[in-house]
């Protein structure tokens, strides 16, 4: 590696030959250099703000996420209204472009590093508590997401319509789902278009991705009885599955590209970079402005004719209600926070996919390692022509869904997700620090993948029973919340993990995963060892350790009917008892969907936007992206 950064070395040349190598060295470094350029994204109307002032706006959207980013373009788009956009970070850096690398962002400045605290009943296998990270930069959690593209089902959409959410269900959403949508699959176009958009500005496709390893788990579900289905967004939920993901030309596609990039001219839309939105001004039961700091520019005030919107996500929307006195007074007044507006349930109704990992083993008589010339030639592959392995994110686009209880049901109750790595894999370690894991625990995973190729399987529950809440830590808007998780505190939630564990096991009988070598590997948890292995005692001690989030909570905002007392906005996403305020994303949900949860927060902007602009009547002029 020193050598390829020496300018000179020792070998002659006539002069031609050292012009090809640096014709050479010049193409690879203008093709990093053009991943994420700082010109590709929109300009920061920050440093003009600051000198010159804030307009008065007809809506502010705070957060520029998965739903944010979608929501500014689509009110954007009726040029009589001006909109401005604030987000805490800034742009998305190279590697938020590259899928294989989306675990090196935790643990860094563009994500909020929250943890959840620390229980006596769930991921006590990791040192500080289960990690949360959260998008902190344009694009939000879709810049930093696995860019799995799922929906959920049907069932879960028409549930939501069930308890007094009209408009809602799935028939409704799903022409949400298309608007986004530039699926550029042919096969899903031409075999599945009633469920699918191609048009819209969000790229979606099939990962470049041809691991053998996803063909050995399919066909080994198949002597099971699974069957392998083309497209679970569609009409079929049961199966296993070879997902769609947000990327194109093998780069990762947020909203942030999707949404913001392509309208980055309008000139009645201003983006603010790096603003930390501290309160919701509020004046006489309507709101009028937000405040908000840049660096060691304090309480900059932007006023507002319309509304403000929250699109800040499940912790920080709740976060910010709470400093502007909109919660539970009992909370408030402890912290001597003025109350605006008594909503005691912001906060609450926090739920999240649980997922808890088997470890297997593979190919251990004959483990496949990455050698030092496949992996240069799989980075000038890529950085070249946007191919090979950097442009997917290996086995993990290979997900099932089962229902342990009914093999004959419609609709799931487990997820399972897998991530493989080859032997001897500085990655595999890599994910597991980010994570947390404890120490002992990463120690033997990496003495096991010295020797063999591994294969993690995350069991995930889809329909959690149990729900746990957001507190203010203090008054200071710099401090993280408290993320009380209450994983497993409902033992249906247990139940249920033990039953998709036990599912997942059965394939170690079958005759694919015999040939290949997938073996079992059992962890050492002192605690768990004294059970006996197998019993439903030892099973429920494993998931109580290694228990942690797949990173999809939602619903600590949750919408519903008059009736609900714990609804903190109407159907229509406002928020009860205040004008001029709503919320726009994955707080809003009331249940979490069965499923990754990006692609539905995407379309809850959409049509969050659509309310916005049937609620004021206005004329809206399209603009072509």
């Amino acid at each position: 590696m020193e050598a390829l950064l020496n300018s000179q070395c020792a070998a002659q040349s006539l002069g031609p030959a050292n012009q090809l190598f640096a014709m050479l060295i010049q193409t690879i470094m203008a093709a990093q250099c053009s991943i994420s350029p700082p010109d590709m994204w929109p300009k920061d109307y920050g440093p003009t703000a600051l000198n010159e002032g804030l307009q008065e706006y007809d809506f502010i959207i705070v957060g520029a996420g998965s739903a944010g980013s979608v929501v500014a373009n689509r009110l954007s788009e009726n040029p009589d209204w001006k909109i401005l956009l604030l987000e805490a970070g800034g742009d998305p850096p190279i590697e938020s472009e590259i899928p294989l690398l989306l675990m090196h962002l935790a643990n860094t400045s563009h994500v909020w590093n929250y943890y959840a605290e620390i229980s006596p009943s769930a991921s006590k296998g990791y040192k500080k508590g289960s990690y949360w990270p959260r998008g902190k930069m344009l694009g939000g959690c879709s810049s930093n997401n696995a860019m799995i593209y799922m929906r959920g089902n049907s069932r879960d959409y028409d549930r939501w319509e069930e308890i007094g959410n009209p408009s809602w269900g799935w028939k409704n959403v799903l022409k949400y789902f298309k608007k986004s949508e530039g699926n550029e699959a042919y096969h899903i176009q031409q075999e599945k278009g009633a469920f699918h958009g191609k048009d819209g500005p969000l790229k979606v496709n099939t990962f470049p991705s041809n691991d053998m390893t996803k063909l050995v788990i399919t066909e080994a579900a198949a002597e099971l009885g699974l069957i392998e289905v083309m497209d679970v967004t569609s009409d079929e939920f049961i199966g296993y599955c070879v997902a769609q993901g947000t990327v194109k030309d093998g780069k990762r596609c947020s909203t942030a590209k999707a949404f913001l990039n392509p309208i980055k001219d309008r000139e009645n839309l201003h983006i603010i970079k790096n603003a930390h939105v501290t309160k919701i001004n509020i004046d006489k039961g309507a709101v009028n402005g937000v405040s908000f700091d840049i660096g060691d520019k304090k309480n900059i005030i932007a006023k507002v004719k319309k509304e403000v919107v929250l699109s800040a996500g499940t912790i920080n929307t709740p976060q910010i209600l709470k400093l502007s006195g909109i919660g539970s007074p009992d909370e408030l007044n402890k912290l001597e926070i003025p109350v605006t507006l008594d909503s005691p349930n912001v906060g609450e109704n926090l739920q999240d996919h649980v997922i808890v990992p088997i470890i297997l083993s593979m190919h251990k008589s004959r483990p496949i390692t990455v050698g030092a010339d496949e992996f240069i030639d799989s980075l000038y592959s890529y950085f070249r022509y946007g191919m090979g392995p950097l442009g997917t994110i290996g086995v993990t686009d290979l997900v099932a869904f089962v229902n342990t209880q009914n093999p004959a049901a419609r609709f799931p109750d487990i997820q399972f997700h897998h991530f493989a790595y080859k032997a001897n894999t500085p990655e595999f370690l890599t994910v597991q620090e980010k994570i947390g894991l404890d120490d002992n625990l990463i120690a033997q995973l990496n003495a096991l993948n010295q020797k063999a190729e591994v294969l993690q399987v995350f069991v995930t529950l889809l329909n959690p029973k149990s729900s746990g809440n957001i507190k203010l830590k203090s008054s200071n808007p710099y401090d993280y919340p408290i993320i009380n998780a209450n994983f497993l505190n409902d033992h249906r939630d247990v139940a249920t993990l033990i039953r998709g564990i036990r599912f997942f096991r059965r394939m170690l009988d079958t005759q694919n995963f015999k040939d290949h070598e997938f073996e079992e590997f059992r962890l050492s948890l002192p605690e768990c060892d004294k059970l006996e292995f197998e019993s439903d005692s030892y099973w429920e001690c494993y998931v109580r350790y290694m228990s942690t989030t797949i990173y999809h909570p939602v619903g600590t905002a949750k919408m519903g009917p008059d009736g609900d007392n714990t609804a903190v906005l109407d159907s229509r996403l406002n928020v009860r008892g205040l004008k001029g305020l709503r919320v726009i994303d994955a707080s809003i949900m009331p249940n979490i969907v069965s499923g990754n949860t990006n692609a539905p927060v995407i379309m809850i902007g959409e049509k969050g936007a659509d309310f916005i602009k049937e609620d004021y009547a206005e004329n809206v002029k399209h603009v072509e992206l």
